[in-house]
């Protein structure tokens, strides 16, 4: 994992620039040459109340779309046994599969699988192998008189509370096949009929969804999708987008999503179809339409591409890039050698949350990427990020999948508590320019100074001017906090 301390607060996708606009292709299977459909069910008194945030929805229907699968309904419902019994029986026989997320802990309110097994009409069991996976998690005995060569059944209405809460885990629909979770021994993926079961937790339930890519996949079926990122208002777009959609509506759907606040558009223009000739055929008459001083070359997967970009940039590919190739050889040069230098568990990254940061933060993120198969140890796959202040980064940053530490400040303190706490710590990565207070004759590698705690900086863009720090984030599309668009 590469570490970031701050000092202040679907397959292949296929890449096009095409006249400023980002091309896509998601190439994805399904189970038949007919439509593969699916329903989302996402349980919990505490999302019905307000009280939780549902985010497990949208991150199941992204991954479906990816697979070829069309998501035909979203359902947000309660603890109730009617309830879920009546909306999943339902939603097995209209779609072609059915996820449900929530509701299947050792509480009392965590009623989903009895709750299943009513609304199709099974049993329950004491599925053999949950037993052994939570007996060995939770070190608990067995039930009394339990056989694994012969469960036993019960209805789906048994009361539960005399059975040890954590074994009320193990008891699921009779036809259930379980699918594991990378990582995790607990809680696996239970499948009842054309049903998954997944957790509500997010990160189990993530980890659940890469089995969707072997049961749900559409093997017949192949989404097509482009955007255009447009630096303009819905009103101004309607009239040639309405256009656009009645001569080619009947083969490509269209779609427009106005954003506020982003930092590159306005707008986001998006065109599906399975016909390739015929999204291709509208995409080119939208984009020849449009007014082209508003096409913004937007790149959604910038974080993704990294190390690609990063790359071409410094064996001087592209056009566009040309004036940034050597500081960002010269800045590429010193993280490779910070990243031989030390092991990775001793660095540490130096973020605020400023443009610099943002800009360094990218370029360590794409050395780290090339390296990180080469990493002796698994457990330090990830960036790790340490805020000195106690305010979140912006959201963007999430995309560089960083562990956030946090620490208070001011800054000295606040490093001399991460070093204490992460002893091994030798090199710390910041994104100090010349110009910066004291910063004039700072060299690529120096020790911190006397007083401070003792530490090894290493300055990757020191010589960077405030022009190219802004064009290597503005042309690479990378993600900064929005503060500075404000002024």
């Amino acid at each position: 994992m590469l570490r970031i301390l701050s000092n202040s607060r679907v397959d292949s996708l296929a890449w096009k620039n095409r006249l400023g606009l980002q091309y896509f292709r998601y190439v994805c299977r399904s189970m038949s040459s007919s439509q593969c459909t699916a329903g989302i069910i996402i349980i919990g008194d505490e999302i019905t109340k307000g009280k939780v945030a549902d985010t497990n929805s949208h991150y199941i229907a992204q991954k479906l779309y990816a697979l070829g699968v069309d998501v035909h309904k979203i359902s947000i419902i309660p603890d109730q046994m009617n309830v879920i019994a009546e909306e999943v029986a339902l939603f097995s026989k209209k779609f072609t599969h059915v996820v449900t997320a929530g509701g299947i802990g050792p509480t009392h309110d965590d009623i989903t699988y009895q709750a299943i097994a009513h609304g199709l009409q099974q049993r329950l069991i004491l599925l053999p192998e949950l037993v052994e996976l939570i007996k060995a998690h939770f070190k608990i005995p067995p039930p009394l008189d339990y056989d694994p060569l012969n469960p036993p059944t019960f209805p789906c209405g048994v009361e539960t509370s005399s059975f040890n809460p954590a074994l009320k885990m193990a008891l699921v629909p009779a036809s259930s096949r379980l699918h594991h979770a990378v990582g995790l021994s607990v809680f696996p993926m239970v499948q009842v009929n054309n049903v998954y079961v997944m957790p509500g937790i997010p990160q189990y339930m993530k980890r659940c969804c890469r089995h969707l890519e072997t049961l749900a996949r559409n093997p017949d079926r192949t989404f097509l999708s482009s955007e255009i990122y447009m630096q303009a208002d819905e009103v101004r777009l309607a009239p040639i987008l309405n256009a656009t959609v009645k001569e080619f509506g009947s083969h490509v759907t269209f779609g427009s999503y106005p954003v506020i606040g982003h930092s590159y558009y306005r707008t986001k223009l998006t065109m599906e179809s399975t016909d390739p000739a015929k999204l291709d055929a509208a995409h080119q008459h939208l984009s020849a339409e449009l007014p082209a001083d508003c096409i913004v070359p937007y790149d959604p997967k910038a974080i993704e591409r990294a190390p690609e970009v990063v790359q071409d940039i410094i064996a001087g590919k592209g056009v566009h890039h040309r004036e940034l190739q050597v500081p960002i050889s010269n800045a590429y040069q010193v993280i490779e050698e910070c990243l031989s230098r030390y092991e990775p568990s001793e660095v540490c990254v130096s973020f605020n949350g400023g443009k610099d940061c943002s800009a360094l933060l990218h370029l360590i993120h794409a050395a780290w990427i090339r390296r990180r198969s080469s990493f002796v140890s698994t457990d330090r796959l990830r960036l790790r990020a340490l805020y000195i202040r106690g305010q979140d980064p912006f959201p963007e940053m999430e995309q560089y999948d960083l562990e956030l530490w946090t620490v208070a400040g001011p800054v000295r303190s606040g490093l001399k508590i991460a070093l204490d706490e992460h002893p091994e710590i030798k090199a710390i990565l910041m994104g100090t320019r010349r110009s910066d207070p004291h910063a004039a004759n700072l060299q690529a590698f120096q020790m911190t100074d006397d007083g401070w705690p003792s530490v090894m900086r290493v300055s990757p863009i020191l010589d960077w001017s405030y022009q190219q720090v802004w064009l290597f984030l503005r042309q690479l599309s990378l993600p900064y906090c929005n503060l500075y668009d404000r002024g």
